[in-house]
């Protein structure tokens, strides 16, 4: 027979009883069938902001690259359009230039032959003018030598007198025929100078200086100047010039 317990009077029954502790609570628990489709869900969720991402990222790179291929293309076009409209202006400046220069020969060509037909209808014309703008400086000239083509000094001789009165000129002049020396070119000389008109030289100085003036055109546009001088042309002209 078991023993009782002794009662030790050591309990206080003034005293609250203390809580209960609290109980833990209850473990989450899901259904694996919606746990699996939440997953799925997910993944396809996650899979499509992937996508959507890489696509908006490839769409701003396409565009991009897009961008600068037309950019580049249009970049392209633009110095070809350039390129050619440079072409176009430089062909209008040669063939105006060239335009230019056929008028230039045309007009000096038909001036020499206008000058040619002058001097076979008045040989002596241009002679007795420059004759009588030399006499009036030099009237006191002792003498003056005048040449000029043999065939037209027996001319000159009638026409020297009154020239010589009509500028005062009192030295004495001398008129000699030379057959080397082209009709309507003469050669005067006096003690310390002299005057020539040579048709030839002076038709190849105004050749000459066309030929410089179309260069240095053609150096300012940059082209090549038209090859024709105009000392090519036949005919002789006409001038004065002073050696």
């Amino acid at each position: 027979m078991a023993t009782p317990a002794r009662f030790l009077f050591d309990l206080d029954f003034t005293r609250p009883e203390p809580p209960p502790a609290p109980a833990e609570p209850p473990r989450p628990t899901i259904d694996l069938d919606q746990h699996l489709a939440e997953m799925v869900a997910l993944e396809e969720r996650v899979r499509a902001e992937a996508y959507e991402e890489g696509r908006q990222d490839g769409f701003v790179a396409g565009r991009n690259d897009a961008e600068a291929r037309a950019a580049e293309r249009l970049a392209d076009e633009a110095a070809a359009l350039a390129d050619a409209a440079r072409a176009l202006l430089g062909a209008l400046d040669a063939e105006r230039l060239a335009i230019e220069r056929r008028a230039v020969d045309l007009a000096v060509t038909a001036a020499r032959r206008f000058a040619a037909t002058l001097v076979e209808r008045e040989p002596l014309g241009e002679i007795r003018a420059l004759l009588a703008d030399c006499l009036g400086p030099l009237r006191k000239a002792p003498h003056l030598v005048v040449r000029l083509a043999a065939v037209d000094a027996e001319g000159l001789k009638p026409h020297v007198d009154r020239i010589a009165r009509e500028t005062g000129f009192e030295g004495r002049i001398v008129i000699l025929g030379e057959d080397d020396v082209l009709r309507g070119d003469c050669r005067i000389e006096w003690a310390d100078g002299g005057i020539l008109r040579d048709t030839a030289r002076l038709d190849a100085e105004i050749g000459a200086a066309i030929d410089r003036w179309f260069q240095a055109r053609a150096s300012e546009s940059h082209l090549t100047p038209h090859t024709d001088p105009v000392a090519e042309h036949g005919g002789e002209g006409s001038g004065r010039d002073q050696p």
